[in-house]
Order: C-alpha cells, then sequence, then structure tokens
C-alpha cells in the first residue's frame, strides 16, 4: 500500500513538472521595433545589423530586473551589456557587437516601456555641486544622425579612411562597439587619465596599411595634438549619436545649462 502511495505520488509530481506555464497562461512578452540611429551604417557586411533600419526587443521582465541588482555584474561594468543580450529577439546578435549610439537607442525604449517616458533623478549642479530633483522626458530623445566629411572614404568592411591634413597618414577607423565601450568603462575605474588616447588606440584600426597594436599605439601617441584634434571631430562626425537633454537651473546658485541623461543602471530604477 505504502509503494502504491509512492507510485502515485511520483506520478502526480511528474505530471506538474511537464506542465508548460507559458502553455497554460497562452501569454508572449511584447515586443516593439527601435529605430537604430546608426541606421545600420558602420556595421560591416554580414553582420545582421548592416543596412537595417530598426531592431526588435522584447519588453522587460521581473527576471530582467534582477541583472540590474547584481552586485557582481554592476562592478564589471556588466549588467547593462547584459539586459541588452537578454532583451534582444535575433539571439544571433551579441550586445557587445552593437554600435554604442544603437546601444543607446535600445536602452532609451526599454527603461520607457518598463517605467515610462519619464526619468526623475538627482543632479548635482557643476558650479556649486548643490543637489536639485530633476525630470527628463525620454520621449523627446533626439537624434544625431552621422555626417560625411568629403575628405572620408566608406570602406566595403564599414571602416573609414581619412587622410591627415599635414601629416598624410591615411588613418582607417571605425565606430565603437559595446565591447570597446566597456574597455573604457574598466579604463576610467582605473583611474587611467589616458581616456582620450585609450579611445583614439580603439577607433583606429590602421595607419598607412600597417595595422600592428604597436604601430598604431605609437602613431596615436605621437601624433600632433591638432591633428588629433581633428581625427577625433571627424571620429564624432562619423558617429551617430542619440541624447536626451534638459534645460538646468540650479535652484542654489542661478547656474544654467544643458543637462544630458546619464546611461547607467541607475536609469533603470525610477524609485532610488
Amino acid at each position: 500500500m505504502k509503494r502504491n502511495n509512492e507510485e502515485r505520488t511520483k506520478t502526480r509530481r511528474q505530471q506538474q513538472n511537464a506542465v508548460d506555464p507559458a502553455a497554460v497562461l497562452n501569454f508572449v512578452a511584447p515586443t516593439e521595433f527601435v529605430e537604430l540611429p546608426s541606421k545600420g551604417i558602420g556595421y560591416p557586411q554580414g553582420h545582421p545589423l548592416y543596412d537595417e533600419k530598426t531592431i526588435e526587443i522584447r519588453f522587460m521582465t521581473a527576471k530582467d530586473e534582477d541583472i540590474l541588482t547584481s552586485k557582481s555584474l554592476l562592478k564589471k561594468g556588466l549588467a547593462v551589456d547584459r539586459l541588452i543580450g537578454n532583451l534582444l529577439v535575433d539571439k544571433t546578435l551579441k550586445a557587445e557587437d552593437i554600435l554604442i549610439s544603437d546601444r543607446n537607442a535600445i536602452i532609451l525604449a526599454a527603461r520607457s516601456s518598463a517605467y515610462g517616458h519619464i526619468y526623475e533623478t538627482k543632479v548635482q549642479c557643476p558650479a556649486c555641486n548643490s543637489t536639485q530633483k530633476m525630470s527628463f522626458d525620454l520621449s523627446q530623445g533626439r537624434i544625431t544622425e552621422p555626417v560625411f566629411p568629403d575628405n572620408v572614404e566608406e570602406l566595403e568592411n564599414g571602416h573609414y579612411m581619412y587622410e591627415t591634413q599635414f601629416s598624410k597618414m591615411k588613418v582607417e577607423m571605425r565606430l565603437l562597439t559595446g565591447r570597446d565601450e566597456n574597455i573604457m568603462f574598466k579604463a576610467i575605474n582605473s583611474n587611467n587619465e589616458a581616456a582620450m588616447s585609450t579611445q583614439m588606440k580603439l577607433f583606429v584600426v590602421g595607419v598607412n596599411g600597417h595595422k600592428h597594436p604597436n604601430i598604431i599605439e605609437h602613431f596615436v601617441n605621437n601624433i600632433p595634438a591638432f591633428e588629433a584634434r581633428s581625427l577625433r571631430k571627424v571620429f564624432s562626425a562619423l558617429s551617430a549619436v542619440v541624447e536626451v537633454k534638459e534645460e538646468y537651473t540650479c535652484d542654489s546658485c542661478g547656474f544654467e545649462q544643458e543637462m544630458e541623461v546619464p546611461f547607467n543602471a541607475d536609469f533603470f530604477w525610477p524609485d532610488r
């Protein structure tokens, strides 16, 4: 008799485990299409986002929120990266291979669908360091499309060729991705004072046809400052930008300027 009861209990547990919650609830996570600021430009041929104008992501869930509270992922700067990867409908895509501007557009859309368009946070006055509350309307995000100067050649691999004005160096550049963003994050957190040259070593991938890291590092470390500035301006022009800005006035000292919403893990927690 005892054995029969154990068998019935075992059978009942097997039946419970066989239940498909998704089928029972008949629930499918909603998705949305996000406009890509890059418009698919800057990706190499063969990349899933090459020449694409939009990307499909699903809405955030409670499980996704767990990623943003992971102390380990936050410390390593990987929380947002992991979140983007989870939200992508096309699993052949890797979050770290998406251009920074497109990643920011995904973050904006995910946050808006999860918590609404209004983001309230505390900001610090650049003039007097006092803190006050400020609201950002995420629905007012602006996209600055890339501009292609006449002296820049677009290459088939998604890179760009630019010849410096005086030294006549032919510099091959690429747009930065999430992987590069993580490298810069680590550099900043390690008190690296060479932030500008670190970024340049990432977007410069060739000089006069030479692509060895030692040659690129030598070029970046020795290029005249005025040419380095021109190179950074060209790179910025080629990079699409998505941003949300609001006019800020300090309640304490009256300082005024346009304030940009920060893209970080706290961005997803409106009640903190």
